[in-house]
C-alpha cells in the first residue's frame, strides 16, 4: 500500500443510520489500537462528532459553552476545558490564507493530547442544503486544505463524516476522498437511497473530473450498522436481500462482512467510546473484526489499482 494517508467519506442521503458512530469508533480504533494517525472531519451540521470529541477531551467551540460543561454533572471531571476556535467554516469560507500553515492549522485542526487523534470540528448552525453562491470555495476547500498542508502525509487516516444530503458540503467532503464507505441499517428499503446515492457520486466525479484525475473514488461497501446480538438470526433474511439486490449489483457494491452491532451506551453517553469501555464480550472484539475487515479491503483495492 501507498505510504501516503488515505481518505475515506462516510456517506449516506438518509440520516439516523450510523454514519457519525462508525466515523468517530472506526477512527478511535485506529488511533488507539491500531497506534495510526487519524483526522477526523466533521461536515454534518448536526456536528454530533464534534460533540462527542469534544465532550471526550474536554474541548468547547466557546467560553459560554465551557463554563456550562464546567458546571454540568456530567462533566464534572473536567476542571479545565479548553476552548478552541478551530472550525470546518474556516477552510470553507476562506478564512485560511494556505500560506501560514502554521496558523492555518490551528484555525482548523484540533490534536487531541496524548494522542493520535486529531478533528476538524463542525460548526453549528449553517445551512446544508443548498449549493451556496460561493460554491466554489465550499467545494474546493477541504481539497485545497488537505492537499496544501501535506494532510495525507501527515495522518495516516483521513475520515470525513458527510452531510445526510447533496449540498456544496457533500462535494466538498468527496472531493478529496479516495473511498467512501455507505452505513445503511438492516431495514426494508433502506438500499433505496444507495442508488440515488450512487447517481450523485457519478455525477460529483463526472462534473470534477480534474480532482479525480490520478485517483479513483472508489466504494469500500455497505456496512450494516445497528444490528442487535439477539436480532442477528432475525434479520438473515433481510440481511440477505438487501446483499443479493439488484441495486448493489448494478453498481458494483459489497457488503461487509461484520456488521457494526448495537451497542446501547453509544446512544446513552455522547461521550462513550467502545475502544475505552468494558464491552470485551461482543462490542469491542466487534469493532476490531470491522476496522480489520476495513483495512484489508484498502489493501486490496490498493493492490489491484498497482497490479
Amino acid at each position: 500500500m501507498s505510504d501516503e494517508g488515505k481518505v475515506i467519506s462516510f456517506i449516506n442521503m438518509k440520516g439516523g443510520v450510523g454514519k457519525t458512530t462508525l466515523t468517530k469508533e472506526i477512527g478511535y480504533h485506529l488511533a488507539t489500537v491500531k497506534n495510526l494517525k487519524v483526522l477526523l472531519v466533521d461536515v454534518d451540521p448536526q456536528i454530533n462528532l464534534t460533540q462527542s470529541i469534544f465532550r471526550k477531551f474536554g474541548f468547547a467551540p466557546s467560553e459560554s459553552i465551557a463554563h456550562s460543561m464546567e458546571k454540568s454533572e456530567e462533566i464534572d471531571s473536567y476542571r479545565n476545558i479548553k476552548v478552541t476556535k478551530a472550525s470546518i467554516q474556516n477552510i470553507l469560507n476562506g478564512n485560511i490564507s494556505n500560506q501560514n500553515p502554521t496558523s492555518d492549522y490551528t484555525k482548523a485542526i484540533v490534536d487531541i493530547p496524548n494522542t493520535n487523534l486529531s478533528i476538524i470540528p463542525g460548526e453549528f448552525g449553517l445551512d446544508f442544503t443548498n449549493r451556496n453562491l460561493n460554491g466554489g470555495q465550499l467545494e474546493n476547500g477541504l481539497y485545497n486544505f488537505i492537499y496544501k498542508n501535506n494532510l495525507k502525509n501527515k495522518f495516516d487516516y483521513i475520515l470525513i463524516d458527510c452531510p445526510p444530503t447533496y449540498s456544496s458540503y457533500t462535494i466538498s467532503a468527496l472531493k478529496p476522498s479516495d473511498y467512501y464507505i455507505i452505513p445503511v441499517r438492516p431495514e426494508a428499503y433502506s438500499i433505496l437511497g444507495v442508488n440515488m446515492l450512487e447517481e450523485v457520486i457519478k455525477q460529483i466525479k463526472n462534473e470534477n473530473e480534474v480532482y479525480f484525475r490520478d485517483r479513483s473514488l472508489r466504494n469500500l461497501g455497505i456496512i450494516l450498522s445497528g444490528v442487535k446480538e439477539n436480532d442477528r438470526k432475525g434479520i438473515e433474511n433481510l440481511i440477505e436481500d438487501i446483499a443479493s439486490s439488484s441495486v448493489l449489483k448494478d453498481n458494483n457494491i459489497e457488503v461487509f462482512k461484520n456488521r457494526f452491532l448495537y451497542n446501547s451506551s453509544l446512544q446513552n453517553n455522547m461521550a462513550y467510546f467502545i475502544t475505552d469501555g468494558r464491552a470485551e464480550k461482543i462490542s469491542k472484539p466487534n469493532l476490531n473484526d470491522l476496522t480489520n475487515e476495513l483495512l484489508s479491503r484498502i489493501q486490496h483495492m490498493e493492490d489491484e489499482k498497482n497490479e
